[in-house]
This record gives C-alpha cells, structure tokens and sequence, in this order.
C-alpha cells in the first residue's frame, strides 16, 4: 500500500482503501496497539479498536490485512488481522524479515 498517497484507483469502494484512510485518521497511528497476546480465532466485534496503533502493509483479501505495529511491547512486528476465521497474530518478528519475505515469496 502507498504511505502518504491512495492508490489511483480508490474510489472503486474496495475495503483496502477504508482501511488506508482509518490509519490516516488523526491520532490513529499514535494510539496504543490494543493487543500485548495475540487473539486467535473469530473476532465477533468490529476490529476499529485492535488496529489503532498499526499501520495496514497489505491485503490479503477477504478481509485480512497485514498490519505493522507501531506502538506498545508489540511495536515492529508485523501482525495479520482476519477477523472472520484466524484473529489478529502475529505473523513476523519484524517488517524487515516480513518484507524481505514477502519479495521472495509473493
């Protein structure tokens, strides 16, 4: 996802470009990242409170969003949110080692 511009094609009304502009709301990105365990399974309330504090890096569709925290104990790892089946965890100890990851396995 771009950082400081949406993608050309945002208002096509996809969920991604809802979340860029969530993480873009004032304060949002400073807030503390709700979470100091992961939270395995269905997320049966809306996810706007766990995501405060984190950054969206991707979509993984259908709902899921990998997420880099920037606050709290948790800050720089990277998280993946998919509220409907596997909760928020995380995923990697560290952008960097999810990033170079997601290069060479896209």
């Amino acid at each position: 996802m771009p950082l400081t511009q949406p993608r050309p094609q945002a208002d096509e009304e996809w969920a991604v470009d809802d979340e860029w502009r969530d993480d873009r709301l004032p304060g949002r990105l400073a807030q503390p990242f709700a979470l100091t365990q992961p939270l395995p399974g269905r997320i049966g309330a809306p996810t706007d409170a766990l995501t405060g504090g984190t950054l969206m890096l991707a979509e993984q569709g259908c709902g899921m969003f990998i997420r880099l925290v920037l606050n709290g104990p948790r800050a720089g790892e990277v998280w993946q949110i998919d509220p409907d089946w596997g909760g928020f965890t995380p995923v990697s100890p560290g952008l960097r080692a999810w990033y170079t990851d997601w290069l060479e396995n896209p």
